[in-house]
């Protein structure tokens, strides 16, 4: 018996119009991502791997086709709904709040998506521990942080409401190679040691490398198979 895929796409197809032009940049996408598992997407740009991770993080919905999340069809579920309890993203920019600290960061997230604990400030400081980020480091602003810092707090901001699968777009793009290394190994832990499903979309060989599976993304078809 095989257990229900965290995330199934059927027959994903996404297609843009501008003006009289209309350009379908994924094409009849069907894949099933499991828990447990890292997996690293990449492809040429304009291959639509951006757009791959809008519509499976629930940021937008596909022209034609199924986004499922165990089962379940995410407009069933809601796309807000899916996006505050079960999938988050960590974007390249960081997305992070730069009048705020990094604790406060992660405190404003988790009211924003209905976290209930009373122990929110404490709790950012775990999550912010446990991508390696010390007291100090937590309560300064986040623009007082380095790029591999603030992209420490985006990750612990995405696991502050313990989802199920964690979206990432070119998490290493601006680090430098000792940093990303560090980013890299969150990302494993998170799929082995939490049993998450994480999804990196990326131009980095060296990050696909470390996934347990590459897919490449090539005019708008997806194609891979495990690592051995």
């Amino acid at each position: 018996m095989t257990s229900t895929p965290v995330l199934r796409l059927s027959g994903l197809t996404h297609t843009y119009t501008g003006g009289r032009r209309r350009t379908t940049v994924l094409k009849d996408i069907t894949y099933e991502f499991q828990r447990g598992a890292f997996y690293a997407v990449v492809g040429p740009s304009g291959s639509g791997k951006t757009t791959l991770l809008s519509l499976s993080s629930g940021l937008d919905t596909p022209t034609k086709g199924v986004v499922a999340f165990d089962g379940t069809d995410l407009r069933e579920i809601g796309l807000d709904r899916y996006r505050n309890k079960h999938a988050a993203t960590v974007f390249q920019q960081y997305n992070l709040l730069t009048y705020m600290t990094a604790a406060q960061n992660i405190t404003t997230a988790m009211e924003i998506t209905g976290v209930r604990t009373r122990r929110k400030k404490d709790r950012a400081l775990e999550l912010l521990d446990r991508v390696g980020l010390d007291r100090h480091q937590a309560t300064r602003n986040v623009l007082q942080l380095s790029g591999g810092q603030q992209q420490r707090v985006a990750i612990a901001r995405a696991l502050a409401c313990d989802v199920d699968i964690l979206f990432a777009d070119e998490p290493t793009g601006n680090l430098d190679e000792d940093t990303a290394k560090g980013i890299i190994d969150i990302f494993q832990e998170l799929a082995h040691d939490e049993h998450k499903c994480v999804i990196v979309v990326t131009h980095s060989q060296h990050l696909a490398d470390q996934a347990d599976q590459i897919l490449n993304l090539r005019k708008g078809r997806m194609t891979g198979a495990p690592r051995s």
